[in-house]
């Protein structure tokens, strides 16, 4: 439509500038036609890349059990998720929902609403900000009540992709700095990459602290334009309490598909 607006205008303005100079109201019609035309077809460009720049992203994930910032929450578990970006603004939603028995202490299910502010300082330096709220549906046990969390982070486009953030949660009096590094390794061989990543974290709350790490392997993998498989697996450790099976340490294995529109 633009660019047959384009050459419209383009017509028109060839038939103005041959056009016989006795017929003056027939050339200022024209022009202003010509000019009407244009103005259309900016204005159309303009909206068009308006419209690119909202961005839609929805997956859905199975995680061999669900650990956060160190400590095991669920057992295996579904998540998945919803996320609109829109400039430098963006909002989602994500869920889990355990679907393999566990302890009595662990959730049943939980769902996360967050939104937050994306921008660049430099070239280099980008920080993020924003709020989640935690809402829980867990066992009589476990009795967890819904929470809210502010968080502040920034990212650097330098080797390794450093990043550090910092996490405040007001309802648990509980604050998280967590930092990691990432490289992605082409694999021109499945027209993939693997994608490599670490984490150090520490959760500071009442009563209990603990430090946590973590180091993985992910190899996503282009379905189509807009649909991408991942596979990969994480090694956590976790310094003061028990993780998987009775232990400090644990292996997670995923595998989950994100569609973008």
């Amino acid at each position: 439509m633009i660019r047959l607006a384009f050459y419209k205008v383009s017509i028109l303005l060839r038939v103005v500038a041959n056009h016989d100079n006795n017929q003056p109201n027939l050339t200022n019609m024209i022009k202003k036609t010509a000019l009407v035309l244009a103005a259309i077809a900016a204005t159309a460009s303009t909206q068009a890349q308006e419209a690119t720049a909202l961005s839609v992203t929805a997956d859905i994930t199975y995680v061999s059990d669900y650990v956060f910032r160190g400590a095991k929450l669920a057992g295996a578990s579904i998540q998945p998720s919803f996320e609109a970006a829109y400039g430098d603004f963006y909002a989602g939603v994500w869920h889990s929902n355990a679907i393999s028995d566990g302890s009595a202490d662990f959730i049943g299910s939980e769902t996360d609403l967050y939104a937050g502010y994306g921008f660049a300082v430099t070239d280099i330096i980008k920080l993020d900000v924003g709020a989640t709220r935690y809402i829980y549906s867990a066992r009589e046990s476990l009795n967890q009540d819904d929470t809210t969390e502010a968080y502040i982070g920034a990212s650097f486009d330098v080797l390794l992709n450093p990043s550090v953030y910092y996490y405040y949660d007001f309802d648990l009096e509980t604050y998280t700095v967590e930092g990691s590094i990432g490289h992605s390794i082409p694999v021109d061989a499945i027209n993939a990459s693997l994608d490599l990543s670490a984490k150090v974290g520490v959760v500071a709350a009442p009563g209990e602290d603990r430090t946590y790490y973590s180091v993985g392997a992910a190899i996503p993998y282009k379905l189509s334009e807009t649909a991408t498989l991942t596979v990969g697996v994480d090694y956590i450790l976790n310094d003061s309490n028990d993780l998987i099976d009775g232990d400090e340490d644990g292996i997670v294995g995923k595998a989950g598909i994100s569609i973008g529109f």
